[in-house]
C-alpha cells in the first residue's frame, strides 16, 4: 500500500519548485517564441493579402489602360482612314478634272486639225471630183 509520510510532501514541494523553475526557464520563453512566430505568420498573411489586393488593383488599372489605348487606337485608325478617304476622293476629283480638261483640249485640237485638213484638201477635192466625173462620164467635164 501507499503510505503518506513526509517524503511525499517533499516530493510535492520539489514538483512545484520544478514547475515554477521550468515555467520561468522553459515554458514562458517557448510560449513567447511561439506567440512571436504566430504574430509573424499573421503579419505575413496580412501582407500577402495587401499585396494580393494591390496586385489586383494594378492589374485592373493595367487592363483599363490597355482598353483605353485600344479605343484610342481605333479612333485614331478611323480618323486616319477618314482622312485618307477624303484625300483619295480629292485626288480622284482632281484627276477626273484633269482628264476632262485633257479630253477637251484633244477634241479642240482634233477640230482644228479637221478644219485645217478640210482647208488643205478643198482644192484637191475639186480636182479629184473632176477626175472621178471624167472617168465616169468618159469625157472631160467642165
Amino acid at each position: 500500500m501507499i503510505e503518506l509520510n513526509w517524503t511525499f510532501f517533499v516530493q510535492m514541494i520539489n514538483f512545484f519548485i520544478l514547475m515554477i523553475v521550468l515555467n520561468k526557464i522553459l515554458y514562458k520563453p517557448i510560449l513567447g517564441v511561439l506567440d512571436e512566430r504566430d504574430e509573424k505568420i499573421e503579419g505575413s498573411h496580412e501582407r500577402a493579402k495587401e499585396l494580393d489586393s494591390d496586385g489586383e488593383l494594378i492589374m485592373e488599372n493595367y487592363n483599363n489602360k490597355i482598353y483605353e489605348a485600344k479605343i484610342e487606337a481605333m479612333s485614331a485608325k478611323k480618323l486616319v482612314q477618314k482622312d485618307a478617304s477624303t484625300e483619295a476622293s480629292k485626288i480622284i476629283a482632281e484627276a477626273s478634272d484633269r482628264a476632262e480638261t485633257i479630253i477637251l483640249d484633244v477634241r479642240r485640237e482634233m477640230e482644228l486639225e479637221v478644219v485645217k485638213a478640210r482647208k488643205d484638201l478643198e482644192p484637191e477635192v475639186k480636182n479629184v471630183a473632176g477626175t472621178i466625173a471624167q472617168r465616169v462620164v468618159g469625157r472631160k467635164v467642165a
